[in-house]
């Protein structure tokens, strides 16, 4: 049985981490929050930009969240999308949602126009939270989203005096949130994910970084990825402290870790390389951390990061549907460019195209199932936004690794054409789609080349009008208008004709294998700057 010892870490053994293990009956957000706040209830639970909030007042807040979304009409199974910068009442509404049933979709922050039109449609969304920055971007959309009532936070208060919200008392399979895939083949879908999963997440996590209570978590992780929601709950979990920057800047991250006294730092693969480029300090390895953990983490200089810092790294491989499928706890020496071993929670295996198993040491999809009910994603939404499409026996991830005779397993490539980007997932389809409405544009085709931060930069492939003349940084304001800047391509080539198909379809491999070539415009060597 997975255990809880004296300090308050959890130590998985190979069986599921549960409920009772955290002292509560259920994982839900009354039942473990309101826990904690009788338990700790002056200990700080999370700071965001510099906001302290403890567990008593995110207690209280999330009734007062609770309260305003019911007179608003909402209950349980309705939509509410979150779509605000990293702050307070960002987690306010997602835990006030919690209590009282409702779904709280989680919508990037970064969307506009039809990105954000299709995440609020495929949410369910009957109210919308945001914030004054981009209230302007849902008015715009307000024509296309009649029934929607908006919420701006800084427009309400939720310090004042508030009744008890009764817990909704609902099924442990009842959906409770819906995060987005970047989309692969098409436009994003909404994952659907019980507080079970989520809460069985962070005990996964918690677990592997040996989390105690009243310690702390730095990270600058967006709150709408579902890699955030450990970094939230986990502490709650323990009796921890999340510090949540609004943004990630390299040069002060490990000011800030030495000044909360952090002992984990959660990011993405990319942040790390960031900190691995900084000029060498003398207090690098005086960092109160215990662990870092993020992935991918280059092999190459895995164990220099741990000398460096004085810690280890822990890394773990998922995705919004399931997460995470392997991991490498602080206590594991692991092995450099693997995540781990599969969760215990979780079956899992490489496949073949015809979704057969293959042997140890063969490259090929990773595919995973849960051991237990409710411990991964419930399945997508439906396009018309109603019910949910379960996933099959076995899930398989798009993305293709190897598993080698101990079981470790390493992530080679995705097998289709999704993207990531500085911690961002892209997806080529929507981007592509946002491009082809240039008037001058008549074909397009987005690829990931290799990034010198270990993830993808974005090589846009166009064909053009006839006799059309292209500027490139008119193009590329046309997109930064109409889609997240993290999707904004780096690199733009204009092509005569883009190599396809017997049927038609555009070779990506072609061009992914052809990369950056001579004649591509590179935005960052010209100074272009793109705004968010």
């Amino acid at each position: 049985m997975a255990r809880v010892p004296a300090g308050g870490a959890p130590v998985c053994d190979g069986n599921p981490i549960g409920p009772a293990d955290f002292g509560v009956d259920r994982f839900s957000v009354a039942a473990v929050l309101d826990a904690r706040a009788e338990q700790f209830p002056d200990r700080v639970m999370m700071s965001i930009d510099g906001t302290e909030v403890t567990f008593e007042q995110m207690r209280r807040r999330s009734c007062a969240a609770a309260a305003v979304l019911l007179g608003l009409g909402i209950g349980p199974g309705d939509g509410v999308a979150l779509f605000t910068a990293t702050c307070p009442e960002w987690v306010y509404f997602w835990l006030g949602a919690g209590r009282i049933g409702a779904v709280a979709a989680a919508v990037n922050a970064a969307n506009k126009g039809d990105f954000l039109l299709h995440a609020l449609r495929l949410s369910r969304a009957k109210a919308i939270v945001t914030d004054t920055g981009r209230e302007q971007r849902v008015a715009e959309l307000a024509e296309q989203l009649p029934d929607l009532r908006t919420i701006v936070v800084s427009s309400i208060s939720l310090d004042g005096p508030v009744d008890a919200i009764a817990e909704h008392d609902g099924e442990v399979g009842d959906i409770g949130s819906l995060f987005f895939t970047s989309g692969t083949t098409g436009a994003s879908k909404a994952v659907a994910t019980t507080w079970h999963y989520l809460f069985t997440t962070a005990a996964t996590a918690a677990a592997a970084w040996e989390l105690r209570a009243g310690e702390v978590l730095w990270t600058a992780m967006p709150l709408f990825h579902l890699s955030a929601a450990p970094a939230v709950l986990a502490p709650m979990l323990v009796g921890g402290t999340t510090v949540l920057a609004p943004a990630f800047h390299p040069g002060s991250v490990w000011d800030e870790v030495r000044a909360c006294g952090a002992a984990g730092f959660v990011g993405a693969g990319a942040m790390v390389s960031m900190l691995w480029k900084q000029p060498p300090d003398p207090r690098d390895a005086q960092l109160p951390l215990r662990f870092i953990s993020a992935a991918p983490i280059d092999a190459r200089i895995y164990r220099d990061i741990e000398k460096r810092y004085g810690c280890r790294i822990v890394t773990m491989y998922g995705l919004t549907e399931a997460f995470p499928i392997a991991v490498k706890g602080v206590a594991d020496d692991g092995v450099p460019g693997t995540s781990g071993g599969p969760n215990s929670h979780l079956d899992v295996r490489i496949v073949g195209p015809d979704g057969a198993p293959l042997p140890d040491g063969s490259v090929g999809e990773i595919a995973c199932r849960p051991r237990f009910p409710h411990v991964m994603s419930e399945g997508y939404v439906k396009p018309a936004g109603i019910g949910v499409d379960p996933h099959p026996q076995w899930f398989r991830t798009g993305d293709l690794g190897v598993l080698d005779n101990d079981h470790n397993l390493t992530y080679v490539d995705r097998v289709k054409d999704s993207l990531r980007r500085r911690g961002e997932n892209v997806s080529s389809v929507e981007v592509e789609t946002v491009v082809i409405g240039h008037p001058a544009v008549v074909e397009a085709a987005v690829v990931g080349v290799p990034s010198d931060l270990g993830e993808d930069d974005i090589l846009l492939f166009i064909t053009t009008q006839p006799d059309s003349v292209l500027d490139y940084v008119e193009l590329l304001d046309f997109c930064g208008e109409r889609m997240p800047y993290f999707s904004v391509p780096r690199y733009v080539e204009i092509v005569s004709e883009l190599p396809k198909t017997i049927i038609g379809r555009i070779r990506k491999d072609v061009l992914r294998a052809r990369g950056v070539g001579p004649t591509a415009w590179d935005r960052e060597s010209h100074g272009y700057i793109v705004s968010r």
